[in-house]
């Protein structure tokens, strides 16, 4: 089976639109978080947590995630923030890849909106 792990590390560091900004994919099985920090940039999301609005977008985009504030880098979200997958537990392969592919498409779309660099 493909790696949700390997799939979004590919996805969103390395040469990644998302690279700069993810400070760490942890998790196991179908849980998993992603940190994204943005203390040393000049992003401003119009006064709205990132993560909240990589949720936001992920629902338009046809996917679910918990988007997170209050921990790691601040307490409201403007220098970075969290978002949560959770996929059902007998999740396939083709699902995993999906999930990877409109994550990180979702998260380039937001970047894009907000011109981040």
């Amino acid at each position: 089976m493909i790696s949700s792990e390997r799939l979004l590390l590919h996805g969103l560091t390395g040469n990644a639109r998302a690279a700069p900004f993810v400070f760490d994919i942890r998790g196991g099985g179908g849980f998993w978080a992603i940190e994204f920090d943005f203390s040393t940039s000049q992003a401003d999301f119009k006064g709205v947590a990132f993560a909240l609005l990589v949720e936001a977008r992920a629902m338009l985009n046809g996917m679910i995630v918990m988007g997170m504030t209050g921990a790691g880098l601040d307490s409201v979200g403007k220098k970075g923030g969290h978002i949560i997958l959770s996929p059902a537990f007998n999740v396939t392969k083709e699902e995993v890849e999906t999930i990877a592919k409109v994550l990180v498409l979702t998260v380039e779309e937001v970047l894009d909106k907000y011109n981040v660099h």
